[in-house]
């Protein structure tokens, strides 16, 4: 029988691979811009500043008047090694936070199918919510959908997997660090990571530039990182797919 869920991992594979490749591609240009430009010969300077207009403000015949917000940024050749590595960090945050949205919507849409697809399984949730999949809240909302539905195989497979990775702290702190770039400009709130050794050694091996130091820690990515990042959150992916499979007995093998 063919697997329902194999169509919605496709497309979540599509996402990771198109942020994998376009940001290995940013990474090479960008470095290769900066052995360019700080080499001894090398000259450089970038200025940009933020000229605006009111809205509700007087017109020249028409035009808008434009003036100067008295906010303006520039980077010269000493410190654009610098700058581009904080421009790189921020893009692979952006993008592994672009991929743990499109890793969501499939948590979403394994849900939904198996809605759909398994009555035992619908019979099993609370009457007084309601499960269309346009409705389906994100964050631990859906995950504990997910563990409900991988019943005792999801427990299994997260206590005893090949990289010890347990599932409920690897989503949590994933979920951590997508929220903190979202919402925080890549500050990450020390409390929000549970004080426990294992987790404290999981953070910082899937993000190995950042300590878990103080009260607030500015998340730093590179190339390197961002890629096992988005390799796991795929194997994750895979993970789920191969769980609800599983259970419902459909073929999960690629």
């Amino acid at each position: 029988m063919k697997n329902p869920y194999r169509k919605s991992l496709d497309i979540f594979f599509e996402t990771i691979t198109d942020f994998k490749h376009t940001s290995n591609r940013i990474n090479k240009v960008l470095l290769k811009d900066v052995q360019i430009y700080t080499a001894e010969e090398s000259k450089y300077f970038s200025g940009t500043s933020l000229i605006i207009g009111d809205w509700t403000g007087p017109t020249d015949n028409g035009w808008k008047i434009n003036f100067h917000t008295g906010i303006e940024k520039s980077t010269n050749k000493e410190n654009y090694a610098s700058e581009v590595e904080n421009v790189l960090s921020r893009e692979f945050g952006l993008a592994f936070s672009q991929c743990y949205e499109a890793f969501e919507s499939l948590l979403k849409d394994f849900i939904s199918i198996k809605i759909q697809n398994d009555s035992n399984f619908i019979s099993k949730l609370p009457t007084n919510k309601d499960y269309s999949r346009e409705n389906l809240k994100g964050g631990d909302d859906i995950f504990k959908l997910i563990k409900k539905a991988g019943n005792k195989r999801f427990k299994q497979y997260s206590k005893s997997n090949n990289n010890n990775f347990r599932f409920t702290e690897t989503y949590k702190i994933f979920s951590e660090i997508r929220h903190s770039i979202t919402h925080s400009k890549g500050n990450l709130k020390r409390i929000k990571i549970p004080k426990d050794k294992y987790y404290e050694i999981l953070f910082e091996y899937f993000l190995p530039l950042n300590k878990l130091e103080n009260e607030i820690i500015q998340l730093k990515f590179d190339y390197k990182t961002l890629d096992k990042l988005l390799i796991y959150l795929a194997e994750f992916g895979y993970q789920i797919f191969k769980i609800l499979s599983e259970e419902d007995n459909y073929e999960w093998k690629i």
